[in-house]
């Protein structure tokens, strides 16, 4: 499994010959420029991740996510273009989801960040749609996907793992959607009130969706 820094370099470096060879150019800073044609434009039924795809009856209105530990994310990246018929049963993928936090170094951020918007971009082109992931480290880095994606594309959130908004004036997450400017959020895991109410604030519609141990709990898949 992918576990060092030169691993995750030349995987990026395999992902980015593959996407300029199928014709999908990179920005300056090596992000892919995709099209608004490959992003999603309905709301799913259902949210579930990748390892869980097998619990829902209705793939067709399931939106596949990869919010879950990095270490089941890198062996889908390994294997991307041997299991691409898997997501083609889905009605759509959110973009990858491997770490990147505040605290971590800028430039290992942009390199995460990089091969997360790669291997969506991969889904993307082999006939996948997919909603733009709003993960990233620190408010300096958001700028890398803003600069290679459309406005008012679906986007993605998810809280799984997160603190809860300590206030109306923690102004991170809005900044983030801002600089992105999505037509819609969807919303993953536990309920974040002070999130929502800074999303209706600044007039972002969304939706939230239960993580798929409250939602299995609850009954929700039939």
């Amino acid at each position: 499994m992918i576990s060092t820094l030169p691993q995750i370099c030349h995987l990026t470096r395999t992902y980015t010959t593959y996407l300029r060879n199928q014709g999908i150019p990179t920005d300056k800073n090596g992000f892919p420029i995709l099209p608004r044609k490959l992003f999603l434009t309905s709301r799913p039924e259902y949210i579930v991740p990748y390892s869980h795809r097998n619990m829902t009856a209705n793939p067709q209105t399931t939106l596949l996510c990869f919010y879950c530990p990095d270490n089941l994310i890198y062996p889908r990246m390994e294997h991307v273009f041997n299991e691409i018929k898997y997501y083609r049963q889905f009605m759509g993928v959110i973009g990858a989801d491997i770490t990147v936090t505040q605290d971590m170094d800028l430039t290992w951020q942009v390199e995460i960040m990089l091969l997360n918007q790669l291997f969506t971009a991969i889904l993307g082109i082999n006939g996948i749609p997919i909603v733009q992931n709003l993960r990233c480290g620190s408010s300096k880095t958001i700028r890398y996907i803003a600069n290679s994606v459309p406005r008012e594309i679906m986007s993605a959130s998810s809280t799984l793992g997160c603190k809860p908004t300590p206030s109306m004036l923690d102004l991170s997450y809005p900044q983030k959607v801002l600089a992105l400017r999505p037509s819609e959020i969807l919303l993953y895991g536990k309920e974040d009130s002070i999130m929502e109410k800074q999303l209706d604030t600044i007039g972002i519609k969304y939706q939230r969706y239960d993580d798929v141990h409250t939602a299995t709990k609850k009954g929700s898949f039939h």
